[in-house]
C-alpha cells in the first residue's frame, strides 16, 4: 500500500485538535492560581459586610463559594490522574467550563443581594473586588476564551443590571464603565487567545517538521548503509572478473615480444592497478560505513608501529628528497593497532605527496591519560575553507582536473570513518605555503603489551631465488576464467599446476593418491566445504602441506574464520608478484620447518 501524505485540510484538523486539547490543558496548569484567588478573593467582601445586616448572607455566599472551589479542586485532581493516563481531555474541558460557569455565578449574585443602593461604599467594594476577579481570570482563562465568558458575564452583568435600573445617575455612569471595561477584558481575552494558538501552531508545526526532518535523515541513513552494506557484500562480486583480466594481463606479458605491444600491455597493467586500488578503496568506505569493520582495541607500544613505518616510507623520503623525522618514544596506547597503522599510512601518503621540499615529522606531546600524535609537514598547505571539505570523497586541493597521479582523494575519507570507529579525536592546523599539522588523540593504556614477534610482510619480501620450478600445485577455483587464466600464469612459472573445480573433486584428488607442494584454495566453493574447511580436511589427508586462502570476500567474519584457522590469505584481485613472492615464501618456510 501506497504511503500518502496528509492533505492540508487533514493537517490543520490535527492541529486544531492538538491545540484544543493544549489550551484545556494551560488552564488546567493554571488551576491552582485561579482557584487560590477564588479563595483569598472573597475575603475582604465577607470581612466588610460581616457584622451588617448582610451578615448571614455573605457568610452563605462564602460557603458556595468555598463549596464549589473544592469541588473544583477535586476536579483538578482527577485530571491529572487522568493526564497520566493519556486520557482525551476534551470531557475534563467542559467540566472546566461547567466549574468556572458556577462559580461566576455565585461571585455575581453578590451583586445582587449584597447591592445597598443607600451605601456607595459597599457598591465601591464590590465593584474593585469584581474587577480584580476579571483581572485575574483574564490571564488564567485567556487560553480558553469561552471559559472566561462564561466566568465574566455571570460576574459583572447581574451587578450592571441593578445599577442600570437604580435612580442615580452615579450608578448608571458605574454600569456604563463596569460595560467597557467587561467589553475590553473580552477583548484583551480575544488578543491574547490568538497569541496562544498561534504559538502552539508553531510549536507543532515545528515539532512535526522535526519530526519528518528525523524520519527522512533515518530514511536517508538507512539507505546510505544499505548501499554500503551492499557494496560491502558484493565485494567477492566485484573483485572476481577483475581477478581474471589482472592474471590474464600477466600471462600476456610473458607472451608479448613487440616493444610497441610491450608499451600497450603496461598501459593496460597500469590502469588495472588504478581500477585496483580504487576498487580496494571504495570497497573499505562502503564496509566502514555499513559498520562491518569492528574495531579490536588492545595495549601496544606505538614505536613498534611507527618504526615498521618508517622503515617503509624511508624510500619514499630518499626518492622526493623530504626528510623524514620520527621521533621514538615508548607510549603504550589503547586502540585498534591495524587501524591506526591504516590512518597514519593514509595521513603520511598525504604529507608526501603535497611536500616537494622539506620535511615530514612524526612526534609527540603527552598530558594525563592520552597522547598526542602529530604529524607535521612543509607542503603546500590548507586553505582554512577547505580543512573541513578535505575529508569528503573525492576532494583534492590543487587537483580539479582529477589526475590520479595525485592520487584518489578518498584516503582521508577512511581516516575520518576509522577514527570516528575507534572515538579518537583528529585536529588539523594548515597553512598556505607553511605546512599542514595533523594531531591524533590517543588514550593511553593501562598495561604492559606482550613481547611481540614482528614477523616478514608477505607482501614486502622478496625471493632470494626461484622455488616455483617444477611446484606442485593444486588450484581449486570454479570460476573458469579465473582458473584458465591461473593455470597459464603458473605454468609459466615452471608449477605443475592440476586443477579443481570443487571441493569434493579435489578432496577425491588427494584421497587417490596425489600428493601437491601447494594448495591454492578460493574461500567461497560450492558444495559442503569452503575454503578454510577444505584446507583442514586436506591437511588430515596428507599432512602438514603450505595452503594460500584466495578470496574477494572482506567481511569480518570471513577474516576471522580464516585467522582463526591460522591461514595465509591474498584479497582478489590480486597481483601476480605478490601471489609468486607469497608462494615461494610459504615452500621456504615449509622446507625450513621440515629440515
Amino acid at each position: 500500500m501506497l504511503n500518502t501524505l496528509p492533505s492540508t485540510e487533514g493537517l490543520q484538523a490535527r492541529y486544531q485538535q492538538r491545540i484544543d486539547a493544549e489550551r484545556v490543558l494551560i488552564v488546567q496548569r493554571n488551576s491552582p492560581a485561579t482557584l487560590l484567588g477564588n479563595v483569598f478573593g472573597a475575603i475582604p467582601i465577607t470581612l466588610i459586610f460581616s457584622g451588617t445586616d448582610y451578615s448571614t448572607s455573605v457568610y452563605i455566599w462564602l460557603g458556595a463559594l468555598y463549596l464549589i472551589t473544592l469541588l473544583r479542586w477535586i476536579h483538578y485532581r482527577v485530571f491529572n490522574r487522568s493526564l497520566m493516563r493519556d486520557e482525551d481531555p476534551t470531557l475534563h474541558g467542559y467540566i472546566q467550563c461547567a466549574g468556572v460557569f458556577i462559580a461566576g455565578s455565585i461571585w455575581g449574585s453578590a451583586g445582587v443581594f449584597l447591592f445597598d443602593a443607600d451605601n456607595p461604599t459597599y457598591i465601591v467594594a464590590i465593584v474593585l473586588t469584581f474587577v480584580c476577579m476579571l483581572a485575574g481570570s483574564l490571564a488564567s482563562l485567556s487560553a480558553r476564551p469561552r471559559a472566561y465568558v462564561v466566568f465574566a458575564l455571570p460576574v459583572m452583568v447581574p451587578l450592571i443590571v441593578n445599577m442600570v435600573i437604580q435612580e442615580q445617575a452615579v450608578y448608571q455612569w458605574m454600569a456604563f464603565g463596569a460595560t467597557a471595561y467587561l467589553a475590553a477584558t473580552f477583548a484583551f481575552c480575544l488578543s491574547i487567545n490568538r497569541v496562544i494558538v498561534r504559538s502552539l501552531s508553531l510549536q507543532y508545526e515545528n515539532m512535526d517538521l522535526i519530526l519528518d526532518l528525523r524520519e527522512q535523515k533515518e530514511r536517508a541513513d538507512k539507505a546510505n548503509k544499505d548501499k554500503s552494506r551492499f557494496l560491502a557484500s558484493a565485494s567477492h562480486d566485484l573483485r572476481q572478473p577483475l581477478h581474471a583480466v589482472n592474471l590474464l594481463a600477466e600471462v600476456l606479458g610473458s607472451k608479448v615480444r613487440e616493444p610497441e605491444q610491450k608499451q600497450d600491455l603496461n598501459n593496460i597493467k597500469h590502469g588495472l592497478n588504478s581500477l585496483n586500488d580504487l576498487l580496494d578503496v571504495l570497497l573499505d568506505i562502503s564496509r566502514l560505513d555499513a559498520e562491518a569493520v569492528k574495531a579490536d582495541k588492545v595495549c601496544f607500544d606505538i614505536d613498534e608501529l611507527l618504526t615498521r613505518l618508517e622503515q617503509l616510507f624511508a624510500v619514499e623520503a630518499r626518492r622526493t628528497g623530504v626528510m623524514l623525522s620520527v621521533s621514538h618514544e615508548k607510549h603504550i596506547v589503547d586502540t585498534d593497532p591495524i587501524l591506526l597503522e591504516r590512518v597514519i599510512t593514509n595521513l603520511l601518503v598525504n604529507a608526501f605527496r603535497y611536500t616537494k621540499e622539506g620535511e615530514v615529522r612524526v612526534f609527540f606531546t603527552t598530558r594525563k591519560g592520552e597522547v598526542d600524535l602529530h604529524i607535521v609537514d612543509t607542503g603546500i598547505g590548507i586553505d582554512r575553507e577547505h580543512l573541513e571539505q578535505i575529508f569528503e570523497e573525492f576532494f583534492q586541493v590543487g587537483n580539479k582536473e582529477r589526475n590520479r597521479q595525485k592520487g584518489l582523494g578518498l584516503g582521508l575519507a577512511i581516516v575520518r570513518r576509522i577514527l570516528s570507529l575507534l572515538d579518537h579525536r583528529l585536529q588539523i592546523r594548515s597553512e598556505p605555503g607553511v605546512g599542514t599539522e595533523l594531531v591524533i588523540t590517543l588514550p593511553l593504556g593501562q598495561s604492559e603489551p606482550a613481547l611481540s614477534q614482528e614477523k616478514p610482510n608477505p607482501l614486502t619480501q622478496t625471493m632470494s631465488h626461484n622455488r616455483l620450478s617444477g611446484v606442485r600445485v593444486l588450484l581449486v577455483d570454479n570460476e573458469v576464467d579465473i582458473v584458465r587464466a591461473m593455470n597459464s600464469l603458473l605454468s609459466g612459472w615452471g608449477c605443475e599446476c592440476q586443477i579443481e573445480t570443487s571441493t569434493e573433486s579435489a578432496l577425491q584428488a588427494l584421497e587417490t593418491g596425489y600428493r601437491p607442494d601447494l594448495l591454492l584454495v578460493d574461500y567461497r566453493m560450492p558444495g559442503h566445504y569452503n575454503g578454510c574447511i577444505f584446507v583442514d580436511r586436506a591437511r588430515s589427508v596428507i599432512g602438514d602441506i603450505p595452503a594460500l586462502i584466495i578470496t574477494g570476500e572482506t567481511s569480518e567474519e570471513v577474516m576471522s574464520e580464516i585467522a582463526t584457522s591460522g591461514l595465509v590469505c591474498l584479497h582478489k584481485p590480486l597481483r601476480a608478484a605478490q601471489l609468486r613472492t607469497l608462494m615461494t615464501r610459504l615452500l621456504n618456510t615449509q622446507s625450513v620447518s621440515t629440515a
